[in-house]
C-alpha cells in the first residue's frame, strides 16, 4: 500500500515533577482528513495555510508532492476494503483523481491570474494537497485508541501509526523547574548538569541561546509552518516575534509548544494561589495549562493571549493570565 503520509519526531521531554510527557511532531498528510483530526481538542497546532501560500508556488508544491489517497471499494456503511495496488481498478481512480487534480490547479491558476486573491483561489486545490503541521501534546492516549484502528479511514489510520511509532522511537530529556521543551532548539545537558539551548546562525555556526532566547527561536520556528524552508536563526525570531505579538490583537497558537515543568504546588492549594501560567486543576488533582497535562504552556503565560480572559486583567492584574 502506498505511503501517504509522513511524520518526524521533533522533540519529547518528562516533567521530573508530575511525570508528565510532552511531544511534538511535524505530519505531513493529505488535508481531506485535516478536519478529523482538528476534532481532537488537545493538540497544539500550526499548519500550512492556503491563505498564505501563493497560487504558483501551492501549485509548485503539488508537482513536486500532490496528496496520495487509499481507496477503498463501494460498499455500504463508512469503510470500504482497500483497492489494491495490482487491481485495474486503482489505476483507473488514480487516473481520475490525477485528471481532477489538473482541472483543480488551472481553475486555481485562472482565478489568481484574473484577479482574485489565494484565500478564495486557493481552496480549489486543498482536497489535492497535503498538508504540514506542527503538533504537540501530552495527551495521546484518546487519540491512539480511536484512529488506530480497522473502523478508521485509511489515511488518518496511517497517520496515527506513524505518530505512534515516532513517539515510541524518540529521544526524551527530563526536565526540572525552569527548563523548557522548545521544538526545533536543540538541548544538552551539560556536565554540570546544565540544559543548554542552541541553534544555528545564518552562516551556519552554532549560537547558544538563554532560555528565553530559545523560546523565541521556538515560536519562529513554529510559526513558520507554511515555509518550505525552515529559518531558526535569532535573526528571523526577531523578524516574526513582533508580527505575531505586536498588534492590537495577538497571534499565540505558535506558543501552545513550548512548556516548562510545574512547580510543586502546596497540599493546602486554593485556585487564588495557582502558579502564574496554571490554567485549571482536574478532578484528579493534576495541574493543566490550556491543553497541556503537568505542564505550564508559554501560551498561558502571555498576556493578552485569548480575548475571553482580558476581563480578568482588567478587574486584578494579579491574575495570571
Amino acid at each position: 500500500m502506498t505511503k501517504v503520509v509522513t511524520v518526524e519526531h521533533i522533540q519529547a521531554s518528562i516533567c521530573s515533577l508530575t511525570g508528565q510527557r510532552i511531544d511534538t511532531l511535524v505530519c505531513c498528510y493529505p488535508r481531506v482528513v485535516h478536519a478529523q483530526l482538528l476534532t481532537h481538542r488537545v493538540f497544539g497546532k500550526n499548519s500550512s495555510s492556503s491563505r498564505a501560500i501563493p497560487i504558483k508556488k501551492a501549485i509548485a508544491q503539488m508537482h513536486e508532492k500532490p496528496a496520495q489517497f487509499i481507496f477503498t471499494h463501494k460498499q455500504k456503511g463508512m469503510q470500504g476494503n482497500v483497492v489494491d495496488l495490482a487491481d485495474p481498478l486503482y489505476t483507473t481512480a488514480q487516473t481520475l483523481h490525477e485528471l481532477g487534480m489538473w482541472q483543480a490547479m488551472a481553475l486555481s491558476e485562472k482565478m489568481d491570474q484574473i484577479g482574485i486573491h489565494k484565500q478564495n483561489a486557493g481552496r480549489y486545490l486543498e482536497p489535492f494537497q497535503d498538508i504540514r503541521i506542527v503538533l504537540t501534546s501530552t495527551e495521546w492516549d484518546n487519540w491512539d485508541w480511536l484512529r488506530i484502528d480497522g473502523a478508521a479511514q485509511g489515511e488518518i489510520r496511517e497517520l496515527a501509526e506513524a505518530m505512534y511509532q515516532a513517539r515510541e522511537e524518540a529521544t526524551i530529556e527530563l526536565l526540572r523547574e525552569g527548563e523548557w521543551h522548545v521544538p526545533f532548539v536543540t538541548r544538552n545537558r551539560n556536565l554540570a548538569g546544565v540544559l543548554e539551548y542552541f541553534t544555528e546562525d545564518a552562516d551556519g555556526t552554532i549560537e547558544q541561546l538563554t532560555p528565553d532566547g530559545a523560546v523565541n527561536v521556538s515560536m519562529s520556528a513554529c510559526a513558520q509552518t507554511s515555509y518550505r524552508k525552515l529559518d531558526t536563526t535569532v535573526e528571523k525570531s526577531e523578524d516574526m516575534l513582533p508580527k505575531l505579538f505586536n498588534g492590537k490583537k495577538i497571534h499565540a497558537s505558535p506558543s501552545e509548544h513550548q512548556a516548562t515543568p510545574v512547580p510543586e504546588l502546596p497540599e493546602a492549594l486554593i485556585l487564588s494561589d495557582l502558579p502564574v501560567g496554571i490554567s485549571h486543576i482536574t478532578r484528579h488533582g493534576i495541574p493543566c495549562s490550556g491543553n497541556l497535562h503537568g505542564w505550564i504552556q508559554n501560551r498561558q503565560l502571555i498576556k493578552g493571549h485569548d480575548a475571553a480572559l482580558q476581563k480578568y486583567e482588567e478587574i486584578d492584574n494579579d491574575v495570571p493570565f
